[in-house]
């Protein structure tokens, strides 16, 4: 189980880390700013990044994402009661199994979506979400 703590922990550390380089004017991996909106938002009427503040926010969700990964392989074993950490694996992997299913069964709801996020979105962001939370899943069943 600790194999699979840690793979979720370095997944979201480096998603957090991409988040925090956003939220301080990086856009990689496109070349600007409205290419990067394109790209990771797909929001036809929006052509900025969102705030620092959100995108610190996010990261910081991101970050801690892997840190109960961590205790729910028991690499990490803060004082807190186990029926926590259960509540928290399951919902971190109700939480990236909805991300993940989203764009496939709620696509239309959402409204159009520029590419290039469209295709990134069920072929990159998705898929990961879902690996994700069924990291989340196999922990939850081995506490």
């Amino acid at each position: 189980m600790g194999m699979i703590a840690l793979i979720i922990f370095f997944i979201t550390l480096l998603v957090s880390l991409i988040h925090i380089g956003w939220g301080f004017g990086l856009v990689w991996p496109a070349k600007d700013q409205q290419s990067l909106v394109k790209a990771v938002i797909g929001e036809p009427n929006m052509h900025l990044m969102p705030s620092k503040k959100l995108l610190l926010i996010i990261a910081f969700a991101f970050f801690i994402s892997g840190v109960f990964a961590l205790w729910g392989g028991y690499i990490i074993a803060p004082p807190l009661p186990l029926w926590i950490r259960e509540l928290i694996l399951f919902l971190s992997a109700f939480a990236f199994g909805t991300r993940g299913l989203a764009p496939f069964l709620i696509a239309k709801q959402l409204g159009e979506r520029t590419q290039p996020f469209k295709t990134l979105d069920r072929v990159l962001y998705a898929p990961l979400s879902l690996i994700i939370s069924i990291g989340f899943i196999i922990l939850l069943i081995n506490t």
